[in-house]
């Protein structure tokens, strides 16, 4: 006799797969990013001149722009903070490093992209959910361009919808920075914060 009474779909919001999930996803992917994950980067690597692309409410770019490292500040849609720009079709050439939280569903693209923008031994940082290491199309990117670290979450960070951090609340998503540094060529170190 089983005491399961849920289903397949249940489980699956449980585990925060979106595509099964009732809610929908957000327009444009915005989940912004918790000031304290930022913080948690900056404990182990360094930046300078940073341009954060997918910038949304400035969520990251207060942060960098404390520690006296934010350099720029643009997103696709005009959410009151940086500039308008489409990063995915940017041909802006940044001499500094590029740090933020992608569309999940553009992450791919946007390693892509930013590796072309990028000059060598200049860094990329994105906080993406830990599943980014699976799937068959990656597995190319990551031969490519392969992290030079990845900071796994210990604990649950809690991104949230549309920046609406009052109503956020936790989900069995694990989230890590994945830091690329143009010009690496090697084995990714996993690191935990």
């Amino acid at each position: 006799m089983s005491d399961w009474t849920g289903n397949k779909q249940s489980v699956m919001a449980q585990l925060n797969a979106s595509s099964l999930t009732d809610k929908e996803r957000v327009l444009n992917d915005f989940y912004a990013t918790p000031s304290d994950a930022v913080e948690k980067l900056l404990e182990h690597e360094e930046f300078s001149k940073v341009w954060e692309c997918a910038c949304g409410q400035g969520h990251i770019s207060k942060v960098l722009n404390a520690h006296g490292i934010l350099h720029r500040s643009s997103d696709l849609i005009d959410r009151q903070y940086g500039e308008i720009e489409n990063f995915l079709q940017s041909h802006y050439r940044h001499w500094g490093d590029i740090v933020t939280n992608p569309p999940f569903s553009k992450s791919t693209e946007f390693v892509y992209k930013a590796m072309d923008l990028l000059e060598d031994g200049r860094k990329l940082a994105l906080l993406l959910r830990i599943q980014f290491l699976e799937s068959v199309k990656r597995k190319t990117l990551f031969e490519q361009h392969p992290p030079k670290h990845i900071y796994v979450f210990s604990r649950t960070i809690r991104c949230a919808r549309n920046g609406d951090f009052e109503h956020a609340t936790g989900n069995a998503s694990t989230y890590a920075w994945f830091v690329w540094v143009k010009g690496f060529y090697g084995e990714p170190t996993v690191r935990w914060i």
